[in-house]
């Protein structure tokens, strides 16, 4: 532990220090932080160019491993959720006492001091998404990997979003998630099951594959909001 907490030190120093003399790089940082088309808008992307692409006679198969990408991020959001209340609290560095000093981004921490750290759901959910795709093409997986790396999870530790550490923790959790889904046989039967529904009801597959999509490009945010909206409306109309 006391070696992890040097190393996230170590790298947020660094990333401090380094930011002093490039104001431009911090202002193209928070840029791509809150830019949902940057973010997870071109990965998801690739996830269409895929099943449209018609490269192999295997079509079938490498649509179904898109489908159990879809099913993984998914599961993986929903275990990133529920170990933000598991795992101990974790103040993000941004408004961290030892660390807020050297963040000027008053703009951002307005309710990062209720949200904890650990694990970073964004690297849980995107390397999650690359994971998927490295399995279904190499190619545009290790593309994949590298756009997750260096523009949704280096900008937050950059920014004091996140510790390296929660980066890593959410990236194994992502990563190992996907990889269970993609072997263990018992979501076969579900996937030949929305392929048949695929085919069969063209129209709505497309339209439900868009909004998942959207909804994880964005990280569920405007469902997670509709949720909040929703139980806080009836928790205020019960009392």
């Amino acid at each position: 532990m006391f070696f992890l907490n040097q190393l996230d030190t170590s790298i947020l120093h660094y990333f401090i220090s380094v930011s002093k003399n490039l104001p431009a790089v911090n202002s193209f940082m928070r840029f791509i932080v809150d830019n949902e088309l940057l973010k997870g808008g071109i990965v998801v992307s690739l996830l269409w160019y895929l099943w449209f692409r018609k490269d192999d006679n295997s079509a079938g198969e490498k649509r179904q491993r898109i489908i159990l990408t879809l099913m993984s991020c998914i599961f993986a959001v929903f275990v990133a959720r529920l170990l933000t209340n598991v795992l101990p609290f974790r103040l993000r560095p941004l408004v961290s006492d030892n660390f807020k000093i050297f963040y000027p981004y008053n703009s951002m921490v307005d309710g990062l001091s209720l949200e904890t750290s650990l694990p970073s759901d964004h690297a849980v959910l995107f390397y999650a998404l690359a994971t998927g795709i490295f399995l279904v093409s190499k190619k545009e997986g290790i593309l994949a990997y590298l756009y997750v790396s260096l523009i949704i999870c280096l900008p937050r530790v950059y920014l004091g979003l996140h510790y390296p550490t929660d980066i890593l923790l959410g990236a194994a959790i992502g990563v190992i998630i996907t990889i269970a889904f993609f072997f263990i046989k018992i979501w076969q039967p579900v996937t030949t099951k929305i392929m048949q529904f695929s085919e069969k009801y063209p129209g709505l597959f497309y339209s439900l594959f868009f909004l998942i999509s959207f909804e994880i490009g964005s990280l569920f945010d405007s469902l997670r909001e509709a949720m909040h909206f929703l139980l806080s409306t009836l928790k205020t109309n019960i009392l």
